[in-house]
């Protein structure tokens, strides 16, 4: 850590974890695991996001919404899900503070992968 400068803000921040591998990261009581179940929990949390977007959009913005998680459903791999996620997160991204959330968990879903 020699060097590193690091900034905590909030509650339960953890600061730096470093994780190499597999397997799972514990610390206090926060427990996360690294490997497909976070990839699958992450998924659920970026869908559920989406759900609570869709009344903030007009038509046509919840249709490009409703065709990227089609197309999430048929499970692209690499920069195809990754052109997904970019769409979406830009989608959620314009709309302020209410997209925060599904900004957050493309970031997590993409981080997962």
């Amino acid at each position: 850590m020699s060097g590193d400068h690091i900034q905590q803000w909030g509650s339960g921040n953890l600061g730096k974890a470093v994780h190499s591998g597999s397997g799972d990261i514990v610390t206090g009581s926060t427990y996360t695991t690294a490997g497909p179940d976070a990839h699958a929990a992450a998924l659920d949390t970026l869908l559920t996001e989406l759900r609570a977007l869709r009344h903030h959009l007009d038509a046509g913005r919840r249709a490009e919404v409703d065709a990227a998680v089609r197309e999430i459903g048929a499970n692209p791999s690499g920069e195809g899900l990754r052109g997904v996620l970019e769409r979406i997160a830009g989608i959620a991204a314009v709309l302020g503070a209410v997209g925060t959330p599904v900004v957050t968990a493309v970031m997590a879903l993409m981080g997962s992968s």
